[in-house]
């Protein structure tokens, strides 16, 4: 049995690598979609840079953009061609693209993106939905699923969330800038504009909310979210650096059929290197400097290693090729997932988008919010499951349970049928030695 948890290991990278249920781990190796642990032991990886690593964690397009790069000043961050054709390629596949300013991280996006909304509009507020996850930036990390418990409904009825803070050293004061309300709730939305009528300057989303495992809006939601923003002259403003560039060429947005002022990318963008972006209308974006007043910038924006790793991602998914490929698995994953569960009769909902697979159990109902989710997922059956998957069966990240929710299984473009096949084996015979118990 692989030992995980050794208190030797130290996190000098990111939180998130410490997975609560088995402990940090240090990597000796990766290739396509698997990884070599220390011990020399190679593991399946579902969790794939968090989604960032959609073309694998040596991607050959990768290379090849950064072995060309290498003789052009790689650590260079001035303006190229390169950067011109990256931005005309980007804004050509997305929807609200007219213009593209880059950024380091998803967190920097939506931070600025909440910023260029405050500048357009002259207003302070924010809508954010519970469990919507935006990178960990002060004035959006609220009622995510790191806050201390999921929120309920202020007395006051209008709908929104107590404020929960996602993280302490957050002065509560920068949450009264943030108002969250539940996710597929339109009634709580309409009565938050009434509320803070003339103060909202936008309502920022996951079109699909995959950092709660997958819950995709309910039917017109979408639609009446932007008719509620241009009605009360607000930016819709979707954070797509979890759906962009995963399942087509275009995110959600196209898929959906809104159209938001403005995006946010990141992940996939740049196929696991250091690269996001905001991206919208010009009416909007040209209140970035040097055009307007906004500032957005960064010594290690737009480095020329980056860029042309990000130009090259975007040039060979254009042909479809690997979405079609990613497709093919999920719906093998989620099919394979659905009669193993039931075949132990263990209630589950599964859904997909972009090869981020939500495995939800406890339910067999479709959950709409993340209070949905918290009181029908098990936690402790969750956590010995995927403990076993992770010390016993050589799955990294497989059914990667959350304080209260699911983390999606991610698939990349080098997974294979075979691997589905056989994580599924593995799970049947963990599910064969593990007596199922809800909360």
């Amino acid at each position: 049995m692989i030992k995980f948890n050794e208190t030797r290991v130290g996190n000098v990278l990111a939180g998130w690598n410490h997975l609560s249920v088995i402990g940090p781990i240090q990597i000796r190796n990766a290739s396509g979609s698997r990884i070599q642990l220390s011990s020399g032991e190679w593991y399946d990886d579902y969790i794939m840079g968090w989604g960032s690593c959609f073309l694998g964690h040596d991607s050959s397009v990768i290379r090849k953009s950064i072995t060309d790069a290498l003789s052009r000043g790689f650590l260079q961050q001035y303006e190229t061609e390169k950067h011109q054709l990256l931005s005309e390629r980007f804004c050509a596949a997305i929807p609200c693209a007219e213009k593209l300013r880059l950024v380091n991280s998803g967190l920097e996006a939506t931070m600025y993106a909440t910023r260029i909304a405050r500048a357009v509009t002259g207003k302070r507020i924010i809508f954010k939905f519970e469990g919507h996850f935006h990178g960990l930036n002060d004035t959006l990390t609220w009622n995510i699923d790191s806050s201390p418990r999921s929120g309920s409904m202020l007395s006051n009825g209008n709908g929104e969330l107590e404020r929960l803070e996602g993280t302490v050293g957050i002065p509560p004061e920068l949450g009264q800038l943030t108002v969250p309300l539940p996710w597929n709730d339109l009634n709580a939305v309409q009565k938050a504009f009434e509320t803070y009528s003339g103060d909202v300057a936008g309502i920022i989303l996951e079109p699909i909310a995959l950092n709660i495992g997958c819950i995709k809006p309910d039917e017109g939601f979408l639609q009446n979210l932007r008719m509620l923003a241009t009605k009360h002259k607000a930016l819709l403003i979707f954070d797509e650096v979890l759906t962009g560039f995963r399942a087509n060429i275009g995110g959600a947005q196209k898929d959906y059929g809104v159209i938001p002022d403005i995006a946010t990318y990141g992940k996939a963008f740049g196929g696991g290197m250091p690269i996001a972006g905001i991206a919208g209308k010009a009416e909007y974006m040209d209140v970035i400097a040097p055009r307007g007043p906004v500032q957005i910038s960064g010594t290690n924006t737009g480095r020329y290693l980056s860029v042309s790793a990000a130009l090259a991602v975007i040039e060979h998914l254009e042909d479809g090729a690997a979405y079609q490929h990613v497709a093919g698995l999920e719906s093998q994953l989620i099919k394979n997932l659905r009669e193993i569960f039931n075949k132990h009769n263990i209630p589950c909902h599964i859904d997909g988008y972009g090869g981020r697979v939500g495995v939800h159990i406890g339910t067999s109902m479709r959950p709409k919010t993340m209070k949905d989710i918290e009181q029908t997922y098990p936690v402790k059956f969750a956590h010995k499951l995927f403990r076993m998957l992770s010390t016993e069966y050589s799955l990294y990240g497989f059914l990667l349970p959350l304080t209260y929710c699911p983390e999606p299984v991610t698939l990349s473009a080098l997974h294979t049928a075979e691997m589905i096949d056989s994580a599924c084996d593995r799970l049947d015979s963990a599910l064969t030695r593990l007596e199922y118990h809800d909360n």
